[in-house]
């Protein structure tokens, strides 16, 4: 699961969870954040959550092709 949540200054912060079968650190680590496989996060900054949303969405799909 993904949460995307809006933290002022202009920033989004990604929340993201896995039950152990996609490595989401993978994903955020696209995004400059990073973690653990089942435990990831990142901050977006200078975006909104619409941006945020469409940059998430191409780390997801990269992590797919690159699989």
């Amino acid at each position: 699961s993904f949460v995307l949540s809006y933290i002022g200054n202009d920033t989004v912060q990604i929340s993201a969870r896995s039950l152990g079968e996609e490595n989401v650190q993978l994903i955020m680590e696209n995004l400059g954040g990073g973690g653990h496989s089942t435990m990831a996060a990142a901050q977006i900054k200078n975006s909104d959550i619409d941006t945020a949303r469409d940059m998430l969405l191409k780390a997801i799909d990269n992590y797919y092709l690159a699989k």
